[in-house]
């Protein structure tokens, strides 16, 4: 019913209650029909008020759900494919290391790819969507629970701590490679020559220290890829419900 209606049997109440050509009993007749009326009238427009909000709440969550799947699931690909492209660096360092242990020492391969040395691959991870789900307030609208604490888990714990960890190594392994390698190197016309001062305690254990550091790396970012794999597979369960 219109509010234009629940006015008029309001003031239809008024107008029978000051009636002078209706008994009483007549008067509470009406006067309770007219109530009743309304009662029913506003009950049934708060109750399809309530459903409609309801509604559209649950398109507000599905909109999201389906978005940050699809987020999470390009930046697992994404991921999967920076952990590739890093795989060279991972392996001179581990050849490195090996050839020291092993006292055979190939200069050529050490020199010819010494820029693995330095070279960088920062993890980052697109975070818009939650963010701005989560600053609007809607992230109550979930109603699957554990998938809201898994979500706010991986959102603001799990990915973050993958992200500032590939800040602290790439950056002291910087700051190593100039004060134990850089300033020691041998540098000429045909480029950086690391074998001349493979022998250094220094330089050796800044080799053994980063194959040890970019293997937990790659195993930390491996461990993200699963859980994130999982979260889409959760999402999308819970989409199909």
């Amino acid at each position: 019913m219109s509010e234009e209606k629940v006015i008029q049997h309001s003031e239809k109440v008024v107008h029978v209650m000051k009636s002078k050509s209706l008994t009483w009993k007549e008067k509470i007749k009406e006067f309770t029909t007219e109530i009743i009326i309304i009662v029913l009238a506003v009950s049934i427009t708060l109750v399809m008020h309530n459903w409609n909000d309801h509604r559209h709440e649950l398109e507000i969550q599905r909109e999201f759900l389906l978005g940050v799947k699809e987020d999470l699931a390009a930046g697992a690909d994404d991921l999967e494919a920076s952990i590739k492209d890093f795989q060279p660096t991972i392996d001179y360092y581990n050849n490195v290391w090996q050839q020291i242990n092993t006292n055979k020492i190939n200069p050529g391969y050490i020199d010819t790819n010494s820029g693995y040395l330095t070279n960088t691959l920062y993890y980052v991870f697109d975070n818009g969507r939650f963010e701005g789900f989560k600053s609007s307030g809607y992230l109550r609208l979930i109603e699957n629970k554990e998938l809201l604490k898994h979500l706010i888990t991986l959102y603001t714990i799990d990915m973050p701590f993958e992200q500032e960890s590939d800040k602290n190594v790439f950056h002291t392994r910087e700051q190593d490679f100039n004060t134990y390698i850089g300033v020691k190197r041998v540098t000429d016309s045909t480029g950086m020559h690391v074998s001349k001062i493979i022998n250094d305690p220094a330089v050796r254990f800044q080799i053994e220290r980063y194959v040890g550091y970019f293997a937990e790396r790659k195993r930390h970012k491996q461990n993200l890829i699963k859980e994130i794999r999982r979260q889409v597979a959760e999402i999308k369960k819970e989409l199909e419900k």
